[in-house]
This record gives C-alpha cells, structure tokens and sequence, in this order.
C-alpha cells in the first residue's frame, strides 16, 4: 500500500491564497449580489447571496473599511440608507481577500448607484404597466371631485415635519375655513413603509371622508420606493374617493403621483389646494347669490311696472265712469231743465187766458143771471186754480230741488269732475286721441292734460 501524502490545513489555504491571487492578479471586479445581512461598527459587514429561482446559489462575505465607507457614503448621499440594508441588490467594485483563518471574503471599493436607481425605475415602469394592462392606471383620476374637500383622511407620519406642515397650513388659513382631519398613521420610507401605507388604506371607511391625502417630506429618489409599490398603487387606483399625494419630490415622479386624482409636490401644495378649492366654491356661490339677487331684483322690477299700470288703469276707470255719468246727467238736466220751464209757461198762458175771459163777461150779468152759480163755479175756480196751482208748485218745487241735486256744481263738489275737449264735454273715450289736450274741472278748479293712453270698457 502506498503513503498517503498528508497536507496541514494552513498549506491547502496557502495553496488557496496563492491560486486565487495568480487568478485575480490583484485586479478589482465589478460584482452584483444581494445584501442578505448588514451591521456597521466601525467597518461595514456584509453577506451578500445570489438565488437562481428561488434558492441560494451563492453566498459570500464581504467589507467596507470605514476610510472607503466614508467615501462610497459621500457617493451615495441621502440614499446610502436605503442601498446599504438588507433585501438590496447592488453593483460594486471589489477585490477579492482571502485570510488564512477568515477564509475568502470580498473588499468593497466602489458603489454603482446608478445601478439601483435603475433597478428602482425598472421596477416603477413594471408597476405601471401592470396598471395599464389592468385597467387601473386612469381609475382615480376619473373620480369625481367633490365641490369641497373638507373631510380629509390624511395618511402620513405622525409628528413628522410633513404632518405638522399640512396641519398648520390647513388650521392658520388666512380665510378661517374648517377641515376635519383624521390622521390613519404609517411610516412613509423603509422597508416596512408599502406594507404600512396599504394598512392605512384598508382601514379607512370612505364613506365618511371627501378625500385620500398622502404626504411625506422630502428625501432621496430611493425614499420614493415605497410610492412605487404595485399592492399600494392598486389600492389608491381602487379608491372610491378623490386620493391626493403631496410627497415631496420636486423633480421625481412617484407611481402614486402618477394614478392620483391630485398630485402635488409638498404636503403645503396639497393643503393650499384644499383651501383653493374652497376659496373657488365661495366664490362660485357669492357669483350664484349675486345672480339671483339681480334676477329677484329685475322680476321685482318687472311687476312693478306691471302694477303701476293696473293702477294707473283702476284710477281711469272709475274716472271714466263717473265722466260719463257726468255727462248723462249733464244732459239730462238739461232736458229737465227745459221741459219745466215749458210746463211753467203753458200754464202761465192757461192762466192768462181764463183771467182775460174772466174780464170780458159783464159783471153784472153774471151777478144776476147765473150769481149762484157764478158764486159756486167761482168757489170752485178758486179751489180748483188753487189746486192747480198748489201742484204745479209743488212739482216745479221737486224738480228745482232735482235740478239743484243734479247740477253740475253739487256734483263737482262731492269729487266729480267734467273732462273737456275743446268745448264737449268726453263722455266717450273713443273719441279721443293719444296726445289729445284734455281739460278737467273739478270743484276748486281745473288742470290741463295730455292724453298717453286710452281703453274702452268692455
């Protein structure tokens, strides 16, 4: 049997060392993986792992020395957070180390950020074709917004400067309009951030709010990480209510942004939008309430002339009545007037004629011949003259008393009048022009006037 020829274990890692130097040339490479573990003392230790369909294919140490970590740090600026923690793959320039006691592990130079910013839009453009494909990227954007937004369901951070911001901003508006917030807590960045923000949402009962508002303050473009989530994008597009984002960046453009009904580039921009929209609706009901106190106005204004002219036209009715009774009166007193006088004459002649047949008779031969009778017909003449006379008096008494009760002057005095044209008294108005010159007399005296208008009874 042969000797078996035995190594120590410090000759296979010499071996080891000395191939993988002559191998590397201690040359640098650029090497992407996954950072399975991360801590940070004074130096950066990292397990870094690659998985092929779901399992480990691969796992390696690797460091930062705190000279180089401050260098990739100033590299990474505010996203050195979100790239140096477990879960993140990243591209980095490396050498290989292999330590007799430690075994093989990697030195970090270099950090490719462009890398994960790469990664970060790769994966926000396949959220936003999943949306599309799904119907969902336009849905909250065609929801109706409210005339007001007053109930709002804010979902930040509490305590963070974005919350008190908005709140200040909405409570110290310079109109005193009231909000009624109700704060859905969640953090806004890290790892646990997405799953958060989708809690949040699930817990608020929409029914009872006027919108959605999510803000955050500013940071780095991996802090928008969170705002590219797909559960989280399909939760804001399925909202029923108006979402509002004011997440902070400037220049980037979260997927959220992108789906909501109102994006905004600072908590302070969504809360001044807020206040904007109200300020719009009072205007809106001041113009309303102007417009109807114009239309009230000019209806008013509309019956008024109405009115006037049914006046107008009652005052000319009893007017005209009582003209044309004037006149008929007028008329009839006239005639009266003349029909008693030719009564009074005919019987004043009648008279004359018995008192001059009386005087042709002698005297004498009625005092003997017929004295008697003469004496009886005489008593009777003198009864019946006086009768006669009695009546007529007495009739030409209530026909004076008629005429005085009629004329003109009496009439005038208890608030008639008698309109003129010309010289005829109008008794009808169809005989009239409009512009015609009318003169009316009343008890106390006259007025003159123009004629503007003219209707007939009946």
């Amino acid at each position: 049997m042969s000797e078996r020829k035995v190594y120590t274990l410090s000759q296979i890692s010499t071996a080891i060392q000395r191939r993988i130097e002559e191998a590397t040339g201690g040359r640098s490479f650029w090497i992407k993986a996954e950072i399975a573990n991360y801590k940070r003392n004074k130096h950066a230790y990292l397990e870094l792992v690659e998985h092929r369909n779901g399992e480990k294919v691969a796992v390696m140490r690797a460091a930062i020395w705190n000279s180089t970590f401050e260098k990739i740090q100033v590299n990474l600026g505010q996203d050195s957070v979100n790239i140096l923690k477990a879960g993140v793959e990243i591209l980095f320039r490396c050498r290989t180390n292999y330590h007799l006691v430690y075994g093989l592990s990697l030195t970090i130079e270099e950090i490719d950020l462009s890398f994960n910013m790469g990664e970060l839009e790769r994966r926000k453009q396949a959220t936003i074709a999943a949306l599309k494909q799904e119907g969902l990227f336009d849905r909250n954007r065609l929801v109706a917004m409210p005339i007001v937004l007053q109930r709002i369901a804010l979902i930040t951070s509490e305590g963070s400067a974005a919350y008190t911001d908005f709140m200040k901003h909405l409570g110290e508006n310079e109109y005193r309009y009231r909000f009624h917030v109700h704060l859905y807590n969640s953090g806004v960045q890290g790892d646990a951030a997405a799953a958060q923000l989708r809690a949040a949402m699930a817990a608020i009962p929409f029914t009872g709010f006027d919108a959605v508002v999510i803000i955050r303050g500013g940071g780095s473009k991996l802090d928008l990480e969170p705002f590219n989530d797909l559960e989280l994008a399909r939760a804001i597009a399925n909202c029923p209510i108006p979402v509002l984002t004011g997440i902070g960046h400037d220049v980037d453009v979260s997927v959220l942004d992108m789906i909501a009904r109102g994006p905004h580039k600072t908590p302070t921009a969504v809360a001044d939008h807020l206040v904007d929209v109200f300020v719009a609706y009072e205007s809106d009901m001041n113009n309303f309430l102007v417009g109807i106190q114009n239309a009230v106005l000019e209806s008013f204004a509309g019956y008024k002339e109405r009115l006037s002219a049914i006046v107008e036209i009652m005052k000319a009715k009893p007017v005209s009545r009582c003209q044309t009774l004037r006149g008929a009166l007028h008329t009839t007193t006239t005639i009266l007037t003349g029909r008693v006088t030719d009564v009074m004459n005919s019987n004043r002649r009648l008279l004359d004629g018995h008192t001059a047949n009386l005087g042709v008779y002698p005297r004498q031969l009625l005092l003997f011949t017929e004295a008697t009778r003469i004496e009886q017909l005489a008593t009777l003449l003198r009864q019946t003259a006086l009768r006669k006379f009695e009546l007529a008096t007495n009739r030409i008494t209530s026909l004076q008393e008629a005429i005085e009760f009629l004329a003109p002057d009496r009439l005038l005095g208890r608030g008639f009048s008698i309109t003129r044209k010309g010289e005829k008294a109008v008794v009808d108005p169809s005989t009239l022009s409009v512009g015609d010159q009318v003169v009316t007399t009343y008890s106390k005296g006259r007025s003159w006037s123009t004629i503007n208008r003219i209707e007939n009874n009946g």
